[in-house]
């Protein structure tokens, strides 16, 4: 036991529980157990982060800025493992101090508690400084400078994770949101957080170390290259002295991340349909039931209502009745169809407003009415399927609320609200800055121009390509059901619309995504604006892989060829089919 807890005990009995860090946090904190121990009830302490089961606070203690971890996950599991004194708190404070003392950075600790059914961990701020998933994007974003600086630090990086497996140590939840990179004197300085889920060993195996560091490339593996995460990992073998070669090292670990991947994906897919932070279960009268989102954690194609938070009371009053969603005088029919009818018009949500499309889903054939007694509605297929594209990190409009009314097993109607994205389609956007003068607000010269095409036509090739590498298909992939959020200055990014064309396979036929690859060629037909090298080009973004070298596109060009022109000519008897029985009299 340390000396200044023995202290602490003998002039304060109440601080009977709390373990202190030494003699200097004792006295910090001194005769404050209370506010630690009720911080929301306690003046100058501020929420800056709350989840399931933690909480976390800021405060001032005599002119120092702290940190309190406050646990409060309440499962039978949890309430047995205090009562023997075992707890998050404790942990977490032992790591940081067993970590110091072997050079890796980390939080200072001052004291933590677990009593009574109260689990806390009091840390000094570490400033100044952000975390390092934020520093990596703003890196990012300032180009060549910025990828110099992730160069400095990744050697840094290694190291520390390095010498953390050497000792014996594993951080079971590795990924840059809980590392921090401080300002050190202008040179930046990696600290290490969240220590509550380390775990020691007496001897960590290759594979558990290939595991641990898994974790850490499934987070970084959309913001880096192959090639940094190679250099990473080449530093990481240097630094801890670990067997084996590099090449090694990278299959172990790239296995290993696609298996963490699935399970998390997984995972966050099961949350959807749940009642947690991000979304809630919904049930109305006259049979209405369903789900609505409540925050996400994605707000990509430049989507506003990610950004913002919405009340479980707020949506049950707007959806009280889901008719009056149909009606009123700002409400636009975008469509109105024998399967489905869309409007759009704008909703008010406790404080926010949002601009959204509404879709109600209509039957075409009668039969149909058997199977959607053992299946979801379309609007609640289309809003899992939608949170499950943002999960892997593909734009799509998000999914507000999905609804469905069914009399016993009978499914009468449902409904989707989606967010309304402002991004142009596909060919709105390459008509608009593609022209000959562009006809944005912005003067495009030539380059910049060619440059604009070869990125959008790139990224197009890329969305079909991470569509079927996580095995989804879209049945009505075309230049209409595709948005461009793009601004000066920025890459553009494709945004996925129409989630009812979304499904899910377990495995992908090389026919199925051709056919999805031969849609969107056909379609890009239709825009004089895209040449054979344009198409060429969408079809090299969606072969292309790391490391793949030199690609021999030219037996898929031609089978994309064949099959477009059999499409377009299918298209044209259809066209010509449908005309006719319009002309033909009446009997």
């Amino acid at each position: 036991m340390d000396i200044s807890e023995i202290i602490d005990k003998k002039n304060n009995p109440s601080h009977a529980k709390i373990n202190f860090a030494d003699a200097a946090a004792a006295k910090l904190i001194s005769n404050r157990a209370q506010q630690f121990n009720q911080p929301e009830k306690s003046n100058g302490w501020s929420k800056v982060k709350q989840n399931a089961s933690r909480t976390v606070y800021r405060g001032l203690i005599d002119g120092e800025e702290v940190y309190l971890k406050y646990f409060h996950r309440q499962s039978l599991f949890y309430r047995l493992l205090r009562s023997i004194g075992i707890s998050d708190a404790k942990r977490e404070m032992h790591f940081m101090q067993f970590l110091s003392g072997h050079g890796i950075k980390t939080a200072s600790p001052l004291a933590s508690m677990c009593s009574s059914g109260i689990e806390w961990l009091a840390t000094r701020a570490v400033k100044p400084a952000e975390a390092a998933d934020l520093w990596h994007q703003k890196q990012l974003a300032r180009g060549p400078e910025g990828r110099e600086k992730i160069r400095q630090i990744t050697f840094q990086f290694a190291q520390m994770i390095g010498s953390m497996h050497s000792v014996g140590v594993i951080h079971d939840d590795l990924h840059t949101g809980n590392l921090m990179v401080r300002a050190n004197g202008g040179k930046p300085e990696l600290v290490l957080m969240d220590l509550h889920r380390a775990s020691k060993r007496g001897h960590l195996s290759r594979r558990a170390k290939a595991a641990n560091l898994a974790q850490l490339f499934h987070d970084r593996f959309n913001f880096t290259s192959r090639s940094e995460r190679v250099r990473f990992l080449k530093n990481y073998i240097l630094s801890s002295n670990a067997r084996g070669t590099l090449r090694g090292w990278a299959i172990l670990v790239e296995h290993f991340a696609q298996r963490h991947t699935r399970k998390l994906y997984a995972k966050r897919d099961n949350r959807t349909m749940g009642a947690n932070r991000y979304f809630s279960p919904i049930k109305l009268s006259r049979g209405w039931k369903g789900h609505v989102v409540l925050a996400s954690k994605r707000a990509l194609g430049g989507s506003q209502a990610g950004k913002m938070e919405f009340g479980f009371d707020d949506w049950k009053k707007l959806l009280a009745n889901p008719e009056t969603l149909f009606l009123g005088p700002d409400i636009e029919v975008v469509k109105d169809s024998r399967s489905s009818l869309v409007v759009k018009r704008q909703i008010q949500v406790g404080q926010n407003r949002v601009d959204v499309f509404i879709k109600r889903s209509r039957r075409k054939k009668t039969w149909k009415a058997v199977l959607d007694c053992f299946r979801w509605a379309r609007a609640t297929k289309a809003f899992f399927l939608g949170h499950a594209l943002l999960v892997r990190r593909i734009a799509t409009v998000l999914p507000l609320v999905a609804l469905e009314k069914r009399v016993g097993p009978f499914l009468t109607d449902n409904i989707l609200i989606t967010e309304a994205s402002q991004s142009p389609h596909l060919n709105q956007f390459l008509h608009k800055w593609l022209s000959r003068p562009p006809r944005g607000d912005k003067h495009l010269s030539d380059s910049e121009q060619r440059q604009l095409a070869q990125e959008v036509l790139w990224q197009l090739g890329r969305l079909v390509q991470k569509l079927h590498d996580n095995n989804f298909a879209h049945r009505d992939l075309k230049a209409s059901n595709l948005l461009v959020h793009w601004s000066l200055g920025m890459q553009p990014e494709i945004v996925l619309v129409d989630l009812d064309g979304v499904s899910r396979r377990r495995h992908l036929t090389t026919r199925r995504k051709f056919q999805g690859l031969m849609r969107l060629n056909v379609s890009l037909l239709q825009c004089p604006l895209v040449n054979h090298a344009g198409q060429l080009r969408m079809l090299l973004g969606y072969l292309r892989r790391p490391a793949s070298g030199k690609i021999n596109f030219k037996p898929y060009w031609r089978v994309l060829e064949r099959w477009s022109a059999k499409k377009l000519r299918n298209q044209i008897k259809s066209r010509r089919k449908r005309q006719e029985e319009a002309r033909r009299p009446s009997a």
